[in-house]
């Protein structure tokens, strides 16, 4: 958990690459449906279009975070959201389980 903001805070538009971003927090903004959709696919997408790269070419996710067990996590039925921070492609990475992808990319 932490305590930088979250899509819940400031939601962005979301443009047709689903990606959105806020400057206010100078993060950018996924949405993913938890029951419909790959979080790792959904994740790994949305960071490559943060940081211009092609996915194919980025570090795989597994070496930044286990890959099931964040699914496991954001597929989890709770009493509250849950959100899971880690460092990914140089860029921090916040998902919860309201479906929400936060990124704030490396300083340029």
């Amino acid at each position: 958990m932490s305590d930088r903001p979250t899509s819940a805070d400031a939601v962005p538009s979301i443009d047709a690459d689903g990606v959105g971003y806020d400057p206010t927090t100078e993060t950018l903004h996924a949405r993913f449906d938890p029951e419909a959709e790959s979080i790792t696919v959904s994740l790994v997408e949305a960071v490559a279009t943060a940081i211009d790269r092609d996915p194919v070419a980025m570090t795989p996710l597994f070496e930044a975070v286990d890959p099931e067990a964040l699914s496991a996590l954001v597929a989890s039925t709770r009493d509250g959201p849950v959100e899971v921070s880690f460092a990914y492609e140089d860029c921090y990475v916040t998902v919860s389980t309201c479906g929400d992808v936060v990124i704030e990319p490396p300083e340029t």
